[in-house]
């Protein structure tokens, strides 16, 4: 690292000091690299220069990458400096502050508490160019303390960072407290990572407005992966319009992290490549890949949403459908009503929905005809598998619904796979179009989840969306489908 030159400035040493701590206030690359005395990685430079400038971040990352240690130089230099603080600098200096990191995974967020420690202690070290070497910390003043049982280390200036699991509570735990900064490590493998944010994570930074940074690695068998997917893609759409998203994307890759020796770096690659290629992409390159067991893999049900956030009212001048599975058990499944414009079945699109676990049966069947009198003498696909199923048919017969049962459901599920890769091919010919067409959605983020994590095996799992989705794509295609007359060109020779 260059560092200013300030021997011709006429400074004393307390001016010079001023002058670098107020360098290292505006730039976290200068203050990590000077009073911290480490060496950074590209990605680690990347993250910290953007941390500057912007309050939501993605780092997505391969493993191995750095991505922890970089989140533990974003703590101490947050916590130093008291970040999301203004005023008088003595009355700041006294007031109590703290930030927070935290994962899924226990072990995880004790990295970050363990990283800290030894930077502070002048004790991290590396590898470069076959030499082992350790940090030179001019602050070691500032540690003050740590409680592992409590996942907290204390600061000379009253701040700390709190390293806390999320584990099952969804973030319950972190109620009633304020942080300056929040890291969420290894995102994607909470369960419920969608229900958090808004709930439990971003309400804990309201106070100073504070950053929130997600990391993860991508990881197919991750609880909340298909969300991880969808943020990136976000993120990354964004970048690539040069707009302005929710979220900044900062990527890193195993090879980045030079500090592991290249020689180390090229084994490992070859022996990992020749295990799986698959998993060399994710583990080397941090992309998304697909697992085997899932049904749907994560760009097919990425592919389904076509921007809108909120349903549509109904046209009309359109044909629409609603497609019904029920569930009525008080905590048991749910009851999901999908409505759909089916006026182009090639090109259908789910316009609103409904759902409700539990619930009085003749209130949700009020429900689907108040649906049905909206969307224009809608038709209504129910599910009749069950003997409950079979009622509610009979109890709706005045609307004349088409029956869904058990046997059709491989057929379903291998009409939805196709329409689901349909809309995602580029290359997709119209002859091949009109075999199976397209099914678009505005953002449902529980068809989401249960399509990303939808198996054959799918008795254990929450499936009722996906249910409502393929009894419509099967109606598509035995019904509203066959029903369409085919105009051809005239040709003239």
């Amino acid at each position: 690292m260059e560092l200013p030159n300030l021997s011709n400035q006429g400074l004393n040493l307390q001016e010079r000091n001023s002058l670098l701590l107020a360098l290292g206030e505006n730039d976290p690359i200068f203050f990590a690299e000077y009073f911290l005395g480490l060496q950074l990685t590209g990605f680690q430079a990347r993250y910290l220069r953007a941390s500057v400038k912007e309050k939501e971040l993605l780092l997505i990352t391969s493993n191995q990458c750095g991505k922890t240690v970089g989140l533990a130089v974003e703590h101490i230099w947050t916590n130093f400096y008291k970040k999301g603080l203004t005023g008088n600098p003595e009355l700041i200096e006294k007031i109590y502050y703290q930030t927070l990191n935290i994962s899924p995974i226990s072990r995880q967020a004790k990295e970050a508490f363990r990283y800290v420690d030894e930077i502070l202690h002048s004790s991290f070290g590396w590898e470069e160019e076959g030499r082992r070497q350790v940090n030179n910390c001019l602050i070691e003043w500032f540690w003050a303390g740590k409680n592992e049982t409590l996942g907290r280390i204390d600061f000379s200036n009253n701040s700390a960072l709190f390293c806390l699991s999320t584990g099952e509570d969804q973030g319950a735990g972190l109620q009633g407290a304020q942080f300056g900064l929040i890291t969420y490590d290894e995102c994607n493998q909470s369960h419920h990572l969608q229900e958090e944010l808004p709930a439990r994570v971003f309400s804990r930074c309201s106070k100073l407005s504070a950053p929130i940074h997600l990391c993860g690695t991508p990881d197919e068998m991750a609880k909340s992966q298909q969300y991880w997917f969808h943020l990136h893609n976000e993120a990354k759409n964004h970048l690539a319009k040069g707009t302005k998203g929710t979220w900044f994307l900062i990527e890193g890759i195993y090879d980045e992290n030079r500090f592991i020796p290249e020689k180390t770096r090229e084994e490992y690659k070859k022996r990992l490549f020749n295990i799986s290629p698959t998993r060399y992409d994710q583990v080397i390159l941090g992309k998304f890949v697909a697992s085997e067991r899932r049904m749907f893999p994560p760009e097919t049900v990425e592919g389904m949403w076509n921007g809108k956030r909120e349903p549509s009212v109904s046209k009309p001048d359109r044909q629409y459908a609603i497609s019904v599975d029920w569930g009525v058990a008080e905590g048991g499944d749910e009851t999901v009503m999908l409505v759909a414009d089916v006026t182009e079945p090639l090109n259908a699109e789910i316009v609103n929905h409904y759902s409700r676990t539990g619930g009085d049966p003749v209130e949700l069947m009020a429900m689907v005809s108040f649906l049905r009198q909206e969307y224009n003498d809608a038709d209504c696909i129910l599910d009749t598998a069950s003997m409950g199923g079979e009622m509610f048919r009979k109890m709706l017969s005045a609307l004349k619904p088409i029956s869904f049962g058990i046997e059709h459901k491989t057929n379903a599920l291998i009409y939805t796979q196709m329409r689901l890769r349909n809309n995602v091919r580029k290359d997709i010919s119209l002859t091949e179009l009109s075999s199976a067409g397209k099914i678009k959605s505005y953002y449902l983020p529980k068809l989401e989840e249960q399509l990303s994590s939808y198996r054959v095996e799918d008795s254990k799992i929450q499936q009722d969306w996906v249910m409502a989705l393929i009894q419509l794509v099967w109606y598509l295609d035995k019904y509203k489908k066959q029903s369409v007359i085919e105009a051809y060109p005239l040709r003239l020779y």
